[in-house]
């Protein structure tokens, strides 16, 4: 329950045996040490998946053409040429 009055003109009192607090800012409980945290543990999750995607639809012909040739650095890896004497036509 939040007092709204008027506030105590007095300050609070700080005992000098008790524990050291501060205030950490947050929003919705979330300090900024927590969403680094937080944020570095989604980064992690978000790069095994997208390492697993590239491995798991690097098969798929549509995918490696139109996503995976494209990739700057990794993308001459996934161009398949067949070789002239294997070609049926």
């Amino acid at each position: 329950m939040r007092n709204y009055g008027p506030q105590p003109t007095y300050k609070a009192y700080i005992s000098p045996y008790g524990p050291k607090t501060k205030h950490v800012p947050n929003f919705w409980g979330l300090s900024a040490p927590k969403a680094v945290r937080y944020g570095s543990i989604a980064a992690g999750f978000g790069v095994s998946a997208g390492i697993f995607a590239i491995y798991f639809f690097n098969e798929i012909p549509r995918v490696r053409k139109d996503i995976l040739q494209k990739v700057p650095i990794i993308g001459p890896y996934f161009i398949r040429e067949i070789p002239p004497e294997d070609n049926p036509f």
